[in-house]
């Protein structure tokens, strides 16, 4: 009765380990930069929301300010083109809808898509 027991990985074991280690290493060192982009789109959304001169700008003095503001945190995948900005007689509105598409492996892409929008009284 010699039966004896094998501890710890397997060959197969250890390179399915480094396999998802690497997956998941690749899947945040492509999405990361998109997240840290939006966060700067968000930023100068935040910005334009709290300027105390906004009720006195026109749309393209906001359309403007914003693409500075891009422009400045060196935002490429979007321009102020696409943000939606909307002036009433009781508020303005300001919506961005975009989408980035990054190359994952091969053939296949991750595609994010991003929403933000704030109204501000006048």
């Amino acid at each position: 009765m010699n039966s004896s027991k094998q501890k710890g990985f397997t060959l197969v074991g250890l390179i399915l380990v480094f396999g998802l280690i690497g997956i998941i290493t690749l899947s945040v060192l492509k999405v990361f930069p998109v997240y840290m982009e939006h966060l700067a789109v968000k930023k100068a959304m935040e910005t334009i929301e709290m300027d105390q001169d906004l009720s006195k700008m026109s749309v393209g003095q906001i359309r403007g300010l914003f693409q500075k503001k891009l422009d400045m945190n060196q935002v490429n995948s979007i321009n102020a083109k696409n943000a939606k900005i909307n002036r009433s007689l009781s508020d303005i509105t300001m919506k961005v809808d975009y989408e980035v598409r990054k190359d994952y492996i091969g053939n296949v892409d991750l595609i994010l898509s991003f929403s933000d929008e704030f109204e501000v009284p006048i």
